[in-house]
């Protein structure tokens, strides 16, 4: 049957993409190659190649002839793979603003919508999900200096939307690891400084079985391969494989490669053993906070 495209101009959703990644890793689970498949239902590589990267959706009949070849049959996570599906043309806020923000960007909110946990590592500023508007303005005026007004109030009415994942029935459950160095740098004023800690404590005590934060000392020998900002995120179906997503000065991008990510999570995990404790954490916050508030 003849493959449906997502059109020209449209962009994969977050959950066409997840769809793709699944079906990825079944194959990788049976130890087929893309052209191992193709053959075997025959089909063209690319097909197998398009499908799993998004670039094409696939039919009922093609669903049921590839599940059936790598003999999946787990009730539960057939059915997971359908509903994937059958929600994969719901096209969520993160659709509405890819003219503003990157595509990864975009596919990050999408991901996050869907997510069970999300492990963030920064070494440079508060994560995003929990700055102030004043914090992240001030971020904002310092990475794109030429920026439009109105793109940047866009771009901070998206940062507010996001934060508003903790307020879900079934809050995104965020574990950060954050870097001390991270309160000493002054981003805007001390004023603002001093809000966006305050707003830091307040959020973890309004949030305490969804935000986690842990503070890795300056001492911590480990600063020494943090790089850069990342966040795991990872999603309530068992079946479903973790992502990476990497921040840079000019560019986002996802790991999708296990390998990759499982090197991520296994940094992450010597990150939080490095870290205070999350009442450790949070005295220190409080301590810098009030020393920004003293002006």
């Amino acid at each position: 049957m003849t493959a449906r495209t997502y059109g020209r101009h449209a962009e994969p959703t977050a959950r066409q993409v997840r769809l793709g990644h699944v079906l990825a890793s079944l194959r990788d689970g049976t130890g087929q190659t893309k052209r191992d498949v193709a053959r075997a239902l025959s089909w063209s590589e690319s097909k197998v190649n398009r499908i799993e990267s998004a670039r094409i959706g696939i039919s009922e009949d093609d669903l049921t002839a590839l599940l059936a070849y790598y003999k999946v049959t787990d009730r539960g996570l057939r059915a997971y793979i359908s509903h994937l599906k059958k929600r994969g043309n719901e096209r969520g806020w993160e659709t509405k603003v890819r003219d503003i923000v990157s595509t990864a960007y975009a596919d990050l909110i999408g991901y996050e919508d869907d997510a069970s946990d999300a492990y963030a590592a920064q070494a440079i500023v508060i994560p995003g999900l929990l700055q102030t508007s004043r914090y992240a303005g001030a971020v904002i005026d310092q990475h794109m200096p030429d920026i439009a007004e109105e793109e940047r109030e866009e771009r901070l009415a998206i940062r507010a939307k996001r934060q508003e994942i903790f307020k879900r029935p079934n809050p995104l459950v965020f574990w950060g690891v954050i870097s001390e160095s991270v309160f000493r740098h002054v981003i805007g004023s001390r004023e603002i400084m001093a809000e966006q800690l305050g707003h830091l404590l307040e959020m973890c005590e309004t949030y305490p079985h969804a935000i986690n934060i842990q503070v890795l000392p300056e001492e911590a020998a480990s600063h020494a391969v943090l790089f850069g900002p990342f966040v795991i995120l990872s999603f309530p179906e068992r079946w479903e494989p973790d992502i990476t997503y990497l921040e840079g000065l000019t560019a986002n991008r996802f790991l999708e490669e296990p390998s990759e990510v499982q090197a991520y999570s296994r940094f992450y995990k010597r990150l939080m053993t490095d870290s205070l404790t999350g009442a450790e954490s949070f005295e220190l916050i409080k301590n810098y906070r009030d020393t920004y508030s003293k002006g």
